[in-house]
């Protein structure tokens, strides 16, 4: 569950081995994604590298709910005007 959604997650983990890239030790990185089938979409990416640091992706405040109606209704000024289109001959 990651914000109350289930989601599916795979993290890989890859080792350098030392001198493989030039390094004078192991280098070690991490990366983690979670993707809700729900949403059809990535709910949580993570990743860890010593070369570039940390960063972290995540959906946060998620809600299932219908959204409330009024969002999708026109402002109360709104006005449909019928009539043929000013077409110039």
């Amino acid at each position: 569950m990651i914000e109350g959604v289930m989601a599916d997650g795979k993290r890989n983990t890859t080792t350098w081995p030392t001198g493989s890239v030039g390094n004078d030790r192991p280098i070690v990185t991490i990366s983690e994604n979670w993707f809700s089938p729900e949403l059809n979409m990535l709910v949580l990416s993570k990743t860890s590298d010593p070369r570039n640091g940390e960063s972290i992706t995540k959906l946060s405040n998620i809600s299932l709910a219908e959204p409330d109606p009024t969002l999708f209704m026109p402002p109360p000024d709104y006005t449909i005007e019928d009539g043929a289109p000013n077409v110039v001959h």
